[in-house]
């Protein structure tokens, strides 16, 4: 029960959509409209598997439980980064950023919307830019509480002296 090639599916009806009859708005049919605050390219990107397995009720962020982990997600204060989500599950995960935007990456460009909460589809693999403009340590977790419960959370913690990783 694992997604074996992740791809973009931002122009995809969500699960239980894709046979109706009426119009169903999709990712890719989201723009802002203003422009995104923050025009600058990511420094960096991260990238982060959401992992589990159904059959074991077994939920995590690239194969770990939250209590498994030993620190934080660091972000740099200021910094801009690019944050791709992977689902190799077969299951959605609307993932939420407490603090922050995520300028989802929709081909939209400068007019890509923001959002707090984006649900990546089952196999599916989708990419945000995120201004790390509020200090201190925030939640990041999958919304479905019973996948957040059994381990999809992580503490994101945004400084001024945070050592990252390109």
């Amino acid at each position: 029960m694992r997604a074996d090639s992740p791809k973009n599916r931002l122009s995809e009806r969500g699960s239980g959509l894709r046979g109706v009859d009426h119009r169903v708005l999709v990712y890719s049919d989201l723009k802002s409209l203003a422009p995104l605050p923050d025009k600058r390219p990511p420094g960096r990107e991260l990238v982060i598997h959401l992992t589990g397995n159904m059959e074991r009720y077994m939920w995590s962020f690239d194969g770990k439980k939250y209590w498994e982990v030993k620190k934080p997600i660091p972000f740099r204060y200021g910094e801009r980064l690019r944050l791709t989500l992977v689902n190799d599950t077969m299951m959605n995960h609307p993932i939420h950023l407490h603090g922050m935007f995520m300028d989802m990456d929709t081909g939209a460009g400068k007019h890509n919307p923001r959002k707090h909460t984006i649900n990546v589809l089952p196999g599916g693999k989708v990419s945000a830019n995120i201004t790390a403009e509020a200090l201190g340590d925030w939640a990041f977790h999958c919304h479905f509480l019973y996948h957040m419960m059994a381990g999809m959370f992580r503490v994101v913690r945004v400084s001024k002296d945070a050592e990252v990783r390109s």
